[in-house]
């Protein structure tokens, strides 16, 4: 491909991102502006991807590339939502669950190629959960999973040199000491009902998450072309952590389980509480609050993605 051929894309990278070293991501941004005519930026703190992607809308930008895990997915994504521009992902993060439900290669590398064979193409609008306003692209939650989300992006380093798990440990950690402690009595409320729960997450794509590999499912019937699925713990038991996590991972049938409630296929829904929880979009803490409500934006945002 010639010079004056290549797309033009502006370019927002995590440093800070996943496991991969400086050098790796280097030789990344340096292929990728070989295949593209890159503006680049790079984020400085969390949150700072959100003014980064909106400037880059309002300079008249039509693809935005993302480099960088979920988390930094979501922070740009929430800058492009309801405009013109159009996200690409080149996954560098831990888990990457976005990126891999828009069937974008793991490899950086392979994501380039994938991504300079779809751009000229007519990109897929998919849709965005809400929690207040904030957007999330395949998961948010209140309580449990939030403070243990919460509890990784304080440990950075064991974060990039474990992997996802260390997600698995501070959530763990989490349930065995402060949480089960404290833990905040919440109440989901929605067309299914009013129900006390110990933890509830909104799904828009699956799955959960990954360990080894292995997808971790707790919304099996989320589907990005329907609305949000909806899990709920209605009680948190550390005794039974080592069952929940075989239904989980191994025989996938959690939902099934008594202690469990899931709601398939919902606009809207909401969490309240007397006393403020912990609540986090595509594993990105946000300030606890005493009251969430979710619901599904249709055709919000443009991917490139295959049909």
């Amino acid at each position: 491909m010639g010079v004056s051929r290549r797309p033009s894309a502006v370019l927002i990278v995590n440093p800070n991102a996943g496991r991969l070293s400086k050098r790796a991501r280097d030789e990344v941004v340096d292929v990728l502006r070989s295949r593209f005519r890159i503006e680049a930026f790079a984020t400085s703190a969390r949150g700072t991807g959100i003014p980064i992607a909106q400037d880059a809308v309002d300079s008249g930008a039509n693809l935005v590339i993302a480099f960088g895990g979920d988390g930094h997915v979501n922070e740009v994504a929430n800058g492009l939502a309801g405009t013109h521009a159009v996200l690409g992902i080149v996954p560098g993060g831990t888990m990457n669950v976005f990126a891999r439900a828009l069937g974008v290669p793991m490899d950086p590398m392979l994501a380039i190629d994938h991504l300079v064979e779809l751009c000229e193409r007519p990109p897929v609008q998919v849709p965005l959960g809400m929690m207040d306003d904030r957007y999330f692209t395949f998961s948010a939650g209140c309580g449990f999973d939030a403070e243990a989300a919460a509890r990784v992006e304080r440990y950075v380093p064991s974060k990039r040199r474990f992997g996802e798990i260390f997600f698995y440990w501070s959530a763990f950690r989490v349930l065995a000491g402060s949480y089960r402690r404290r833990a905040p009595s919440m109440t989901l409320k929605g067309p299914f009902g009013t129900i006390p729960v110990s933890m509830a997450i909104a799904s828009n794509a699956g799955p959960y998450a990954y360990l080894a590999g292995r997808p971790v499912e707790i919304a099996p019937r989320v589907a990005l072309d329907a609305g949000l699925d909806v899990f709920a713990l209605k009680t948190m038991r550390i005794e039974a952590l080592p069952m929940y996590a075989w239904r989980v991972i191994v025989s996938g049938d959690l939902v099934e389980h008594p202690d469990v409630r899931y709601e398939h296929d919902q606009s809207e829904f909401e969490v309240v509480s007397e006393v403020p929880f912990s609540r986090h979009v595509d594993g990105e803490p946000l300030a606890p609050a005493t009251s969430a409500r979710f619901c599904i934006q249709r055709d919000a945002l443009r991917v490139v993605a295959p049909r």
